[in-house]
């Protein structure tokens, strides 16, 4: 037999069995770090609804003590400006003590409210994977 003949030993390469299983593992791997990965970020992003709430509760103190106890009903009325945010509506506030201030994602999957005392409370379907706050 001649020495440049074709030898499958000699052969280079993957067989397909080889790449269905490493396929089959990257998709295991993406399957259980993709959701991992989307609450993390969701997660981050709560965080600036709720920097927003507490910036919004401070002012709004600062208006009852300056308007007989009152809480303000409109943003206008509040001494900070409140920039546009990718990820939230614009913010409401309401003279009622038990939501001083909220915020609503703008995907419309959860709202995040704040009372008088700082505690913050959310509602939406994906408020427990989410909630990274006192």
């Amino acid at each position: 037999m001649p020495e440049n003949s074709s030898n499958w030993t000699n052969k280079k390469g993957f067989t397909l069995v080889e790449i269905i299983i490493v396929v089959t593992i990257l998709g295991i791997l993406a399957a259980v770090a993709l959701p991992h990965y989307v609450g993390q970020t969701e997660r981050f992003t709560a965080g600036e609804g709720v920097q927003t709430l507490s910036t919004l509760l401070l002012s709004q103190k600062r208006y009852a003590l300056e308007n007989s106890d009152a809480y303000a009903t409109t943003l206008a009325s509040l001494d900070v400006t409140i920039p546009s945010s990718p990820h939230f509506d614009v913010p409401s506030v309401a003279n009622n003590a038990a939501a001083v201030a909220s915020i609503a994602r703008n995907t419309g999957a959860y709202t995040l409210s704040i009372n008088d005392a700082g505690t913050i409370s959310c509602s939406g379907a994906v408020c427990a994977s989410i909630k990274t706050w006192k």
